[in-house]
């Protein structure tokens, strides 16, 4: 019972390890200040649309 608890937990907290990761990554790329996917490159385009 002890083993199936500790796997468990060892489980989730790779996927929260994993989650974490991934959100640090989206955070980073959203700071990019050269993001070539942006959809307006200033407010002014913004206001045109």
């Amino acid at each position: 019972m002890f083993k199936v608890i500790k796997r468990l937990s060892t489980a989730l907290t790779a996927v929260a390890l994993l989650f974490g990761a991934i959100k640090a990554l989206f955070n980073w790329l959203a700071r990019s200040e050269n993001d070539e996917y942006e959809v307006w490159r200033d407010d002014e385009e913004r206001e045109d649309a």
